[in-house]
């Protein structure tokens, strides 16, 4: 049989040609600040209205969240929306917010994210977004010497044209392993890693537990009168983390990265890119290494880890829960400050430090974290939620 070829472009495997980064390529990524991004990562698809079964997988996918706000139609009949809703992350199904341009073969890194909402997503919107680079800040840390945090802005419209939030994110563009500029604690080889972290039959029914009795308002009425500087959030869990927990945070986004056929084009199209297994030479994308544990090593981690966004999810039902159906995240800002692997638990906790009557709204601030078994803080952030007054003049 004759086969057809083509002329395929030259190929950059991973660590043949990792950049540290150059004060020229910075700067070229700086002339794309403020250009409107076309965004060819989403397919048309995400323009059409939204249905409640893309509410609810992310719901109950990449959140872990059952709350039925989020996915039972007839619950949501009842409350003042009337309609199923969308968790406060659910924009990230419509666009990513990882605006990165620029800097080929360099890794990137989500480090962090700004949502304000202005009016809720609801089943039955159509949601559309224009994304942009606002900022290129050159930065150190004591595990890189060097590295580059891109801030992307992005505006998340509905169908009548009203702005349903704003939105910033943190991308850090991190030097690959072997061009010596990346992550210090980087893995070289398999058996360094720490060993894992292995639960006692005990802490795995005390975890069962804990799912068991989580905290959900619901219904029930949490006036802003009642709410107090010093309160403590009931604390909500997540994991041990797998890596089926990560798969699953995939399962629940409406757009996802190309796959076989799919994947070489973009290939072909982004080779710098691409990883390659140093043990199969199987090209892989960047996100292999939240599941592959020699890729990981291959960016600087130190095993399999999560989605960064999955925390931000996570401060997201941590509030939810907290506030009950009648509440309203106006604000989430969130950092992710370690990796969590594979094996982790995390606890969420969240305190009031403040509330006012700003604008109309009654409004409660909030300082949250995550911390894991380890006793490390692996996310933080503050967040402002507006609740229902006993001041009929303010809207709920």
């Amino acid at each position: 049989m004759h086969m057809k070829t083509t002329t395929a472009p030259s190929l950059i495997r991973s660590g043949e040609d990792s950049p540290a980064l150059s004060d020229e390529q910075i700067d070229d990524a700086r002339k794309l600040i403020g250009v409107w991004l076309r965004r060819d990562v989403h397919t048309p698809a995400i323009y059409e209205p939204l249905s409640v079964h893309d509410i609810r997988r992310w719901a109950h996918y990449s959140v872990g969240d059952d709350n039925p706000l989020f996915s039972d139609v007839e619950y949501a009949k009842q409350t003042n929306w009337g309609v199923v809703v969308a968790p406060p992350t659910f924009l990230y199904t419509i666009d990513s917010g990882i605006i990165a341009p620029g800097l080929p073969g360099i890794q990137w890194i989500f480090a962090g994210s700004r949502f304000e909402h202005f009016l809720p997503v609801r089943a039955g919107d159509t949601i559309t977004a224009r994304a942009r680079l606002i900022d290129v800040q050159i930065k150190s840390s004591s595990n890189v010497a060097r590295y580059v945090n891109q801030v992307g802005e992005v505006l998340y419209i509905n169908q009548n044209g009203q702005l349903v939030c704003r939105y910033e994110g943190d991308i850090y563009r991190i030097p690959r392993k072997r061009s010596g500029g990346g992550f210090k604690f980087a893995i070289k080889e398999a058996n360094e890693a720490p060993p894992p972290y292995k639960y006692t039959q005990d802490e795995i029914e005390a975890i069962a537990e804990g799912y068991r009795t989580e905290f959900r308002r619901g219904k029930a009425v949490l006036y802003w009168e009642d709410v107090n500087i010093g309160d403590a959030l009931p604390t909500l869990q997540k994991g041990p983390l797998t890596l089926v927990d990560i798969v699953g945070f995939y399962a629940g986004r409406r757009t996802v990265y190309n796959v076989m056929k799919l994947a070489f084009a973009e290939r072909d199209r982004h080779p710098r890119n691409v990883y390659y297994s140093p043990t199969r030479n199987i090209p892989m994308h960047p996100a292999a290494g939240h599941f592959d544990v020699e890729i990981a090593h291959e960016i600087g981690m130190p095993g399999a880890y999560d989605q960064g966004w999955q925390r931000i999810n996570w401060a997201g039902h941590l509030l939810t829960n907290w506030c009950g159906d009648l509440g309203f995240v106006r604000r989430l800002d969130g950092r992710v400050t370690k990796p969590n692997l594979v094996g982790d638990l995390t606890r969420m906790h969240g305190e009031v430090t403040g509330k006012e009557k700003r604008n109309g709204e009654a409004i409660v601030e909030i300082r949250w974290w995550g911390e894991n078994q380890r006793h490390e803080q692996n996310c933080s952030g503050k967040a402002e939620v507006r609740l229902p007054s006993r001041d009929t003049s303010l809207r709920c």
